[in-house]
């Protein structure tokens, strides 16, 4: 359950604002960049993927929901479209002003005068570089959107696999339900054969009634837990998965996981920080590009006439260059400059959030680790044996039933609990291995936003403001995956 990622990470440096730029300048270019076929048949490749999976196994494994997940869950065409967009716009961010043709009369107000008519051509010339430029600011852009859309697929597979395992405990909840429901009827037999011995009590097989209708109880809902972590498995997904079961086995194998090495591997892997730095990249360039901009372009016309009266034909050529005495483009230059230092900054806190939110998964490992060994070494044989011995000294008349009900629930309670540390064991180590990014269901843009708000408890509350403020209003309500809590 393990990912990798050979890629680099850019790093920082605390000289001054021009410096910095050279620590991430030249990394992020050599960044492997994904390129997307808008013509590609989706819907007959997402119906052979299906095809070959449902109908060639009964069991489903965590690939074969990945496959499913991968190719069908909408987030992941969603922030691919994303790209295609800004690939439109580097496209026409570096296309040339195109020329202007027309046509001219001049018609005198007295006979005889001269009249004349003619074309002329005017084109503008581009200086400084500027096409080149807002080409170079636009494909980092479309560099951000790319780590976006990995990003985003990290985090439909970490669901994947988070749901995954719930409906594998789910299951293994229903067998260990099952078990209990088993364990009560053999103790209902047992304290019937001790009231027919004359040895038990009426009581006891009144409470051994009770215990079994509780387990009954206990079996039916593990059974709707399990339909219900199936559906949000499916949601997931995106399409049905029928009845297979879940293939996987739980196993005490949890590597040891070591601070340094896990946020090393974090901040160098993280797609979020190379989105991060793509952005800071683009904004470095519109430095250069409001620069740039200060340096007037040359217009230049050709004008071709013929009089029609005195039957002479000119040719004349105009050249017009702004003078820049009042405009030269000093606000946008200093707003540029501006927007630099903000990304920077935003760089280094992404790092942070991310450092905040790995300390925070890194504890609850460790200590879901040490929680599942206690469990599976010290409570658990300890609980089997209580049981054994209990209904051993139940069966001579040494001990009340009382001591061998609460012997049972004990162990299967016991059962229970170390299932579903396992399962958050599992489940920690998903959001570790990947990159600490979940919510599959949440659009590209606002799955980044709430990772990059970290562990706050005010994330809702500001996602909501932002999606007010680009909306223009105030009544504008959160994506269901927001408003359901997944995230």
């Amino acid at each position: 359950m393990h990912l990798t990622n050979s890629s680099t990470q850019p790093q920082g440096s605390d000289t001054s604002t021009v410096e910095l730029a050279s620590h991430v300048r030249g990394k992020t270019e050599h960044a492997p960049v994904k390129t997307f076929d808008l013509e590609r048949n989706e819907e007959g490749i997402v119906k052979l993927v299906t095809d070959e999976i449902l109908q060639t196994t009964e069991c489903l494994s965590l690939d074969d929901v990945i496959a499913l997940a991968l190719t069908h869950n909408p987030t992941i065409p969603q922030s691919r479209s994303l790209v295609h967009q800004q690939q439109g716009a580097t496209l026409q961010a570096g296309l040339y002003p195109n020329p202007q043709v027309g046509y001219l009369r001049s018609d005198p107000d007295q006979p005889g005068k001269s009249r004349s008519s003619g074309a002329f051509l005017s084109q503008e010339f581009v200086t400084a570089g500027k096409l080149r430029l807002a080409s170079q600011a636009s494909r980092y852009d479309v560099e951000l959107r790319c780590w976006q859309v990995t990003a985003q697929e990290q985090r439909v597979v970490n669901d994947v696999r988070i749901r995954f395992l719930d409906l594998v405990a789910a299951q293994e909840a229903h067998a260990i339900a099952q078990e209990l429901v088993t364990s009560a009827r053999e103790g209902l037999s047992i304290a019937q054969a001790m009231l027919d011995s004359r040895i038990g009590t009426k009581p006891d097989v009144i409470q051994a009634e009770i215990q079994l209708s509780a387990a009954e109880g206990s079996l039916h809902d593990s059974g709707l837990r399990r339909t219900t972590a199936r559906r949000q498995l499916e949601a997931i997904v995106g399409c049905p998965i029928a009845d297979h079961q879940a293939a996987f086995e739980l196993k005490d194998d949890s590597p040891t996981l070591e601070w340094e090495s896990s946020l090393q591997r974090l901040l160098v892997e993280s797609p979020l920080l190379k989105s991060q730095a793509a952005e800071l990249e683009a904004a470095r360039t519109e430095i250069q590009l409001a620069d740039a901009q200060a340096i007037p372009n040359v217009t230049a016309q050709m004008v071709a006439q013929r009089d029609s009266v005195d039957k002479f034909s000119s040719i004349g050529t105009f050249v017009a260059v702004p003078a820049p005495l009042f405009n030269r483009n000093q606000g946008n230059r200093y707003s540029a400059r501006a927007f630099y230092t903000q990304q920077l900054r935003e760089y280094e806190r992404l790092k942070l959030a991310l450092t905040d939110q790995l300390a925070t998964s890194l504890q609850q490992y460790q200590s879901l680790q040490h929680e599942m060994k206690r469990l599976d070494q010290e409570v658990i044989p300890r609980a089997i044996q209580n049981l054994e011995l209990s209904t051993d000294a139940y069966k001579s008349g040494r001990m009340d039933f009382q001591r061998v009900v609460d012997a049972r629930k004990f162990l299967f309670h016991s059962k229970l609990s170390l299932i579903e540390t396992s399962i958050d064991l599992h489940k920690t180590l998903v959001e570790i291995d990947g990159l600490q990014l979940t919510g599959g269901l949440n659009p590209t843009e606002v799955g980044t936003a709430l990772q990059a708000a970290g562990n706050s408890s005010s994330a809702r509350r500001v996602l909501s403001q932002q999606n007010q403020t680009s909306q223009g209003t105030t009544s504008r309500n959160l994506p269901g995956a927001i408003q359901a809590g997944d995230f």
